[in-house]
């Protein structure tokens, strides 16, 4: 049968559902006056797990057992939490987010209006807060999370007022909506903590909706977003979390990473911050939103059934208990390291009930049936849009079910589906257990784990054992077989031969595998690989030594190859030297760079066929032949023609002295053009290029007071009096316009973002480049350079500010970003963020580590620095 797409489903079950809803609701429970004294099944917590997980084992036990499944919930209202984002966002009602937990608590079942108080697994009992005991068969944990404010000192006192609110309370969700429409300009700060909270994406969706909301209102330029999050990304899965950045670029959120809320003062109205080496930052604030820090229940974290960070322990595809086979648990009070969502929730809810089944029948060994992972969380972007991101909570991979849709934008269709669709669907399905997630109200086929065999080794003979365990690490353990996956780009990994059992382990774990031999070589296992759902490709790079030379077509043929191929993706050769050269080949073309560049990378990733290999000298050769060589002077007349449509980055080197990179940047479209960081005496040059490619320069941009050079800015203006010149209103300096830590500048359809990244010099500025296409640029001056930093030591230097404004303010930026230096001085041209992050040999320090280097560079002056700065502090004019 054909498998469906999300939307089919949702279509289809909408209009069985449409047959359900006149049963609900027959009867409301009532609570039980006296509770018994023992269950076949007791569950602990009445929300969104644990009522579906009742509702559905009364759907697969007979009316006769219905009355032995007691749900433990001392509440008397019910909330659909999700609701709650779009009261603070949207202004909808609060109220409409609460129904009577009579009306959703399923009828049968014995509902106990108490507290659990105390777990005793040992004895499969349990304590209500009352004071009765009661027994259980089994044991379902579904207590949620709890939200705590008093966690944070001063939060909870100013909750409410000051500027201060959340989403995540029904008392004050209302007032997110009113200090939205209250604030009309200042300072705008969003946070999200360490800890896990419901719904990892609501910290944002609040974020894009107020956003919008001043947008339309007309004040937004007078608002300061900031998103400050504990965590090391805005969002797990990456797929969406590059969308995400984008968003927050396009929108003109600053996203911090790695700070943490720890303090606020309301009156005062400032908030405090732990950054991630430890150190205290504080930021004022108009408005703060804040996401509490959240976990189990005590009564959850402090019992046996509870893991080291008071989640309760469970295996994560059973959901059944690490140590008590009788016991659950799913939804957020678990350890199931998946997103904490209702969508999650409806996919781990029939696991668990197929797996107390199995256990009620006196069958443990059927308890097979796993949660895969799937979560979803429909990311509200303003403007009626909505990002549907569905991934694996366990693999980060996305997992879109509206085919053909592209899920990683936001479309109209999915914000109707959660402003209209999803709170009928929790209230009128949910309650009745027929609701699956993305399967809507079809039960899902399930999966089920395989009972693993009796341990090989155990059974083995003592004197067989060690090399029995040595031989079964060999097998799952894939650099003992000689595969290395580098750490950029991560998911590509590089082999030589491998036998044919290693080739039968290693293929489920990729989806493309490029084979760099003959077709006809002996070691080629095309068979096993595309049995394992690999897709395959040959092209052929001919090994050193086989009297043939790899050409320019082998070039474009592994290229193409490896474009296309899906990753993870395998490179096999027959040593890995081959591989690694078509690694370093497609990550050189991919980015633009030269032959330093790709040399520098190659030497960082320790790829053997450069580092190593004494016979590799023809492949080497091969791959550098492919690239531009090191750093020239530009000239106009060899410029490439600019295209169409999109931007045009084009780099060009001072070989006169200052070893200075200039850029031009332009739009293709409205042929608008800014120049970042020109050079006294190289005007002609630059503007030569820019007249070839048909671009008109609009700005001349400085990202800093420069002590080794001249800027041409004022050159230019005489030569192009309709030039404005930019530089950091910090430098001091002079120019037609003055930027600060987030301002545009547009040109086109183009923007480049400022980003204050001081500690070089008190003025420094890095630019990012925004638009369409996804530029993923940024030219980051002297605050960070290629495997180095710029100076600290005069011009208002700092290598304290330094460190923070690179780490808060380029390494946050996408791993892929390409980094467009102010110099370098070793012939290479640009990198990226992800390399800097791991490989700058200053920057990948810790604080303390870096200022030492720093303080002991003792580098001599530049020699041009008494006649450069006074003449770059009145931009660059020498009359």
């Amino acid at each position: 049968m054909a498998q469906r797409s999300g939307l089919g489903l949702l279509v289809g079950g909408a209009r069985r559902g449409i047959v359900t809803l006149s049963r609900q609701w027959a009867n409301a429970a009532i609570p039980v006056a006296q509770a018994k004294p023992r269950y076949r099944v007791a569950i602990v917590g009445g929300g969104s797990a644990g009522v579906s997980v009742a509702s559905q084992l009364m759907r697969k036990l007979p009316a006769s057992e219905h009355s032995q499944i007691a749900v433990i919930e001392p509440r008397d209202t019910h909330y659909y939490q999700p609701y709650w984002t779009m009261v603070g966002g949207l202004g909808l009602d609060v109220q409409k987010s609460a129904r009577p937990m009579n009306m959703v608590m399923p009828t049968g079942v014995q509902w106990i209006k108490d507290r659990c108080a105390t777990f005793d697994p040992e004895n499969n009992k349990i304590s209500l807060a009352g004071g009765q005991d009661i027994e259980y068969d089994v044991l379902i944990v579904a207590a949620g999370l709890v939200q705590h404010f008093d966690k944070v000192p001063g939060l909870q006192e100013t909750m409410g007022k000051n500027g201060v609110s959340s989403i995540y309370s029904f008392e004050f969700s209302p007032k997110v909506w009113a200090n939205i429409q209250a604030t009309k300009t200042g300072k705008a700060i969003f946070t999200n903590p360490a800890t896990a909270v419901n719904c990892g994406g609501a910290p944002q969706k609040i974020c894009y909706l107020a956003e919008c909301a001043w947008r339309s209102a007309g004040v937004r330029n007078n608002i300061d977003v900031g998103f400050y999050t504990a965590t090391p990304g805005i969002f797990g899965c990456p797929s969406y979390r590059v969308e995400l950045e984008k968003i927050m670029r396009d929108k003109g959120i600053h996203a911090h990473v790695k700070m943490n809320l720890v303090e606020v003062d309301g009156d005062a109205k400032v908030a405090t911050f732990r950054a991630e080496g430890g150190e205290l930052v504080s930021k004022s604030f108009d408005f703060l939103h804040v996401t509490p820090p959240m976990g189990a229940p005590d009564f959850v974290k402090n019992s046996p059934l509870a893991n080291t960070v008071g989640f309760v322990d469970v295996d994560k595809d059973t959901c059944q208990h690490t140590k008590y086979g009788n016991v659950f648990s799913l939804g957020d009070c678990s350890s199931l390291p998946t997103s904490k969502t209702y969508s999650a929730i409806s996919s781990e809810a029939p696991a668990v009930v197929h797996n107390v089944l199995a256990m009620l029948e006196k069958k443990p060994e059927k308890a097979t049936a796993i949660y895969d992972g799937y979560t979803a969380c429909p990311i509200l972007l303003g403007s009626s849009k909505l990002m549907m991101a569905e991934f694996n909570g366990y693999s980060m991979d996305a997992t879109p079910t509206f085919w053909p849709v592209n899920q990683g934008k936001g479309w109209w269709p999915f914000f109707l589906m959660k402003r209209y669709v999803f709170e009928q669907v929790y209230w009128h399905l949910m309650p009745l257990g027929r609701w699956f997630g993305k399967y809507t109200i079809f039960d899902p086929p399930l999966k089920h784990k395989a009972i693993e065999p009796a341990d090989p080794v155990a059974a083995a003979p003592r004197a067989q054992q060690a090399a029995l365990q040595s031989d079964l690490d060999s097998s799952f353990n894939p650099e003992v077989l000689g595969v290395a996956t580098p750490d950029l780009p991560g998911d590509i990994s590089i082999a030589g031969i491998l036998s044919k059992e290693a080739v039968a382990e290693l293929a489920p774990r990729y989806r493309g595998w490029l084979y760099l031999n003959e077709a006809s070589h002996p070691s080629f296992e095309r068979p096993t690989i595309e049995a394992a759902g690999c897709r395959v490709e040959v092209a052929h790079i001919p090994a050193p030594g086989s009297g043939s030379t790899p050409t320019e077509e082998t070039a474009r043929a592994v290229l193409k190859a490896m474009a296309e191929l899906p990753r993870p993706l395998m490179l096999q050769c027959t040593a890995g030297n081959r591989s690694g050269a078509a690694l370093l080949l497609f990550l050189a073309k991919q980015q633009g760079r030269n032959v330093e560049s790709a040399s520098q990378l190659a030497q960082d990733l320790n790829l053997a066929f450069f580092t190593e290999c004494s016979t590799c000298g023809p492949v080497r050769d091969w791959v550098l032949g492919q690239l531009e060589p090191a750093n020239e002077a530009a000239s106009t007349s060899t410029a490439a023609p600019a295209p169409s449509t999109g931007y045009v980055i084009r780099q060009l080197f001072d070989t006169q002295g200052s070893s200075t990179f200039t850029y031009l940047v332009g739009c293709s479209e409205s042929r608008e053009a800014v120049l970042i960081d020109p050079v006294l005496g190289m005007e002609e040059r630059d503007l030569g290029l820019a007249d070839e490619l048909g671009f008109q320069v609009k700005f001349v941009v400085n990202t800093h007071c420069h002590a080794d050079h001249i800027t041409s800015g004022s050159a230019i203006k005489k030569l192009r009096p309709g030039v404005k010149t930019i530089i950091s209103k910090a430098s001091g300096a002079r120019a037609d316009m003055k930027v600060k830590h987030g301002y545009m500048i547009k040109f086109g359809k183009y923007s480049l973002e400022c980003r204050a990244t001081p500690g070089h010099t008190d003025g420094c500025m890095t630019f990012v480049l925004n638009g369409p296409g996804e530029p993923r640029a940024a030219f980051t001056g002297d605050a960070l350079l290629i495997r180095g930093c710029g100076r600290t030591d005069f011009q208002g230097g700092n290598s304290d500010v330094l460190y923070d404004s690179v780490h808060q303010n380029i390494f946050t930026l996408p791993g892929d970003t390409k980094i467009y230096p102010g110099h370098d001085y070793k012939g290479r041209n640009l990198s990226s963020v992800e390399e800097e992050r791991q490989f700058n040999p200053r920057l990948s320090k810790d604080k303390a580590e870096f200022a030492k280097i720093m303080a002991g560079l003792n580098l001599p002056l530049p020699t041009m620095i008494d006649t450069a700065v006074p003449a770059n502090l009145v931009c660059g004019d020498q009359e």
